[in-house]
């Protein structure tokens, strides 16, 4: 999945907690909801586009899976499997792979979908008139990063139908990990001729035309979104569950409220300090899995003072991951010392080396860094923190304001949506942000790759290094698994140590799912697919 803000899966504390204790245990857990071919899902935050080429966030991720399809996708248990695609082979030099689409593909329009779609796709994702942010984690594609760059003709991609139902896909080096990297949010196919109908309104119920089990048939505005099975896709004949609403909500006690009343089958949101409430009362409703996001502080390292590496290891040196965890988001998920999680196969994270120090020390070098680079708590560093403003983020932020207080630095907090933080942190106009990153696909580099100098879609950090970026080139060119992992984890350690940006916990994947919802398995990508699902109230 995307990049987004770190309220996407972990769950406030909640500041009416008290009034909740009061008022909000009384709401019965019963079915308001009685019809089986309805699945009633709660979100995070609003979508601001179903345009998967300009999506963001865990929100939109959940619904393109739902409503378009790439060459590969998940099966119900999240593991990659042939999406449009019915097979694919790989030349002996693993440079070349040429995917068969299924026979008698459609749009939810009916239309027929071809390998053209996918070329068409394919070029838009990579025209920089597009502002794809995703786009560079497909450089690996033969002149991906020139067409990306204007400096080179969209034609020259190096993507190709040879006839209506096989796509050739040419790369600069080997990468085995392409197939997965086919069923991420962006690889999906988009209708061209939709799109050129209807220009940017082309996702509005109205005009919408997708490729997946789910077409979208409404949508009001921070109430809901629908959608219906589509009659067109290859696998509708299993697909159990006939409309999907999905419900934007940003408040975790009010989609607690709101699941207890048997309004929602599952949602993403709960105050986390009801948590063990949940797990004592509601046995078996709270389903948890490892998950493949960071949740780590950025600081714009084109600006001073951040461009000093001894603020930059102050600052990092100060947070309290262990604390943070174990008390404002109830040991849900796991602190972080390293960019890349332990969930993504084939790598060993490699974490900051200060992780074996005391906080006492930690602090003592922290606030000595600080004095050498000019400021203590008599004349502190100014600094503002931009965030989504929700209960989990602001109490995050205010307790490494704390932190940061104690070693001379003096933070204003600086709250706004989900939106204006990713808006602010792609243009670099902020200082310092709480953020987050979810894995496009399972690799390290789509991890990695944020840091790369030349990427600046993703380097919201501005991070420049130039023995990172030369073993991340290294790493890129190498078709050698082995030595592709080792040259990603030398550029990692080079980045921790760089303190390239602070990590502060591992995502894990929480949500509250009712025992109704049947075929739910929890996997690390949380990639549930309605298609997958069935109702049983």
């Amino acid at each position: 999945m995307a990049g987004s803000t770190a309220s996407k899966q972990v769950r406030g504390v909640c500041a009416g907690a008290a009034v909740f204790a009061l008022l909000g245990w009384l709401i019965p857990l019963a079915p308001a909801n009685a019809d089986n071919s309805v699945f009633h899902r709660g979100l995070g935050n609003e979508p601001r586009t179903l345009d998967p080429h300009r999506a963001i966030g865990t929100s939109a991720s959940i619904l393109i899976y739902d409503l378009f399809e790439g060459l590969m996708t998940v099966d119900r248990e999240g593991q990659l499997t042939y999406g449009a695609a019915e097979a694919y082979e790989v030349s002996e030099d693993g440079r070349t792979y040429v995917f068969r689409l299924r026979e008698n593909l459609r749009w939810s329009d009916g239309k027929p979908k071809t390998a053209e779609d996918f070329v068409y796709s394919f070029r838009r994702l990579m025209d920089p008139r597009t502002a794809a942010r995703y786009a560079s984690f497909l450089y690996l594609i033969e002149n991906g990063r020139a067409v990306n760059t204007g400096q080179a003709e969209i034609e020259t991609l190096g993507v190709s139908a040879l006839d209506e139902r096989h796509l050739e896909i040419r790369l600069n080096n080997p990468a085995p990990f392409l197939p997965d990297l086919m069923a991420a949010v962006a690889a999906v196919a988009v209708p061209a001729h939709a799109i050129e109908a209807h220009g940017q309104q082309w996702t509005r119920p109205a005009n919408f035309v997708g490729s997946g089990a789910y077409r979208l048939i409404e949508a009001v505005p921070q109430t809901y979104l629908l959608a219906e099975r589509n009659p067109y896709h290859y696998a509708t004949e299993s697909v159990r569950i006939e409309r999907v609403f999905y419900y934007p909500l940003e408040n975790d006690s009010a989609s607690l409220q709101r699941y207890r009343a048997g309004e929602l089958d599952l949602t993403l949101r709960y105050p986390a300090d009801q948590t063990r409430w949940i797990e004592r009362n509601l046995p078996g409703h709270l389903r948890s899995s490892p998950g493949l996001g960071t949740g780590f502080i950025l600081l714009n390292i084109s600006r001073p003072p951040f461009d000093d590496p001894r603020v930059r290891r102050a600052l990092s040196l100060a947070i309290d991951r262990e604390g943070i965890v174990s008390r404002l988001l109830d040991g849900q998920v796991e602190p972080a010392y390293s960019l890349v999680p332990p969930t993504i196969e084939n790598y060993t994270p490699q974490q900051a080396s200060f992780q074996s120090m005391s906080m006492q020390a930690r602090m003592t070098e922290a606030r000595a860094l600080m004095q050498e680079a000019g400021f203590s708590q008599r004349s502190p560093l100014r600094v503002a923190m931009r965030y989504d403003s929700q209960d989990t983020n602001n109490n995050i932020v205010i307790a490494v304001r704390a932190m940061w207080r104690a070693v001379g630095a003096d933070m204003e907090m600086v709250n706004s949506d989900f939106g204006a933080v990713i808006a602010d942190a792609r243009s670099g106009n902020y200082e310092s942000a709480l953020y987050a990153w979810f894995a496009a696909f399972n690799d390290a580099s789509t991890f990695l790759g944020t840091l790369d100098s030349t990427n600046r879609s993703t380097n919201f950090a501005r991070y420049a290094n130039e023995q990172f970026d030369t073993l991340m080139a290294a790493a890129s060119a190498s078709p050698d698994l082995e030595e592709r992992r080792e040259l990603m984890q030398q550029a990692e350690r080079v980045a921790m140590e760089d303190h390239a940006l602070i990590p502060v916990f591992f995502y894990s994947g929480q949500r509250l799912v009712s025992p109704v919802v049947q075929g739910w398995v929890d996997n690390p990508r949380a990639a549930n697919l309605t298609r997958y699902l069935h109702i049983e109230r």
